[in-house]
């Protein structure tokens, strides 16, 4: 596979969606001027130290801290997410993941790895049939790969098909993902970095942190790529 993609990218090279520079689908001069997301607790979305969330915050609140990459409202990260999730373009989320490893080790002492664990957000398997792979997983599969952490995909698992939270209410977005997923196994008192490619509400982070601290996760991180 990996002599295929280099043969590939010599007679058809992968281009910058931006600025057209070949070998890279987004370049690094071209990310780092599309629109940050600054280090903001992301309760009250005021400045933060490591995109901590905040102690005064937590009440009610199970994630601890919320990384993100860009904005969502910039046209260039907004196309290459829609492309790699819906027009099978894989490769774009296995560049991003680099761009991720970079945002999480500015923002997070790291002694041993081996403290750490990464999982994903999960797919309903109805999902899974008509897109047959989970960007989120792919993220964090090469995540685990750049980083030397290791990935389990198995911890949680998405037990009810629910509706776009963008397009509910806040009372309805916390009753849609009620009992929507399950955790099947303990985290041995680790610190769970959680991967997905697009948040909008805080509902979905705190409804799986809640389950991985209920299974002894001592600190909950979420790497996103884009949020609005």
């Amino acid at each position: 596979m990996k002599i295929f993609k280099f043969f590939l990218d010599l007679i058809a090279p992968k281009k910058c969606y931006s600025c057209k520079k070949e070998w890279h689908f987004i370049c690094q001069k071209c990310f780092d001027n599309e629109i940050n997301f600054n280090s903001v607790c992301y309760v009250c979305k005021w400045n933060t130290k490591n995109y901590e969330v905040h102690e005064s915050c937590k009440s009610d609140i199970y994630y601890d801290k919320v990384i993100i990459l860009k904005h969502y409202k910039s046209k260039l990260i907004s196309k290459l997410i829609k492309d790699a999730k819906f027009y099978n373009k894989i490769e774009i989320l296995e560049e991003i993941s680099f761009y991720i490893y970079d945002k999480f080790i500015s923002n997070t002492k790291i002694v041993k790895t081996s403290d750490f664990l990464i999982t994903s957000v999960p797919s309903h398997f109805l999902r899974k049939i008509v897109r047959w792979y989970n960007s989120s997983h792919i993220l964090a599969k090469n995540l685990s790969k750049i980083s030397q952490i290791q990935y389990k995909s198995n911890i949680l698992s998405k037990i009810k098909l629910t509706k776009q939270q963008s397009k509910l209410n806040k009372k309805n977005r916390i009753c849609n993902l009620k009992d929507s997923f399950k955790i099947n196994e303990t985290v041995d008192n680790k610190i769970l970095i959680v991967i997905d490619d697009v948040i909008s509400t805080w509902t979905t982070l705190n409804e799986v942190s809640k389950l991985l601290k209920q299974k002894w996760a001592i600190k909950v991180i979420w790497l996103i790529v884009a949020s609005d």
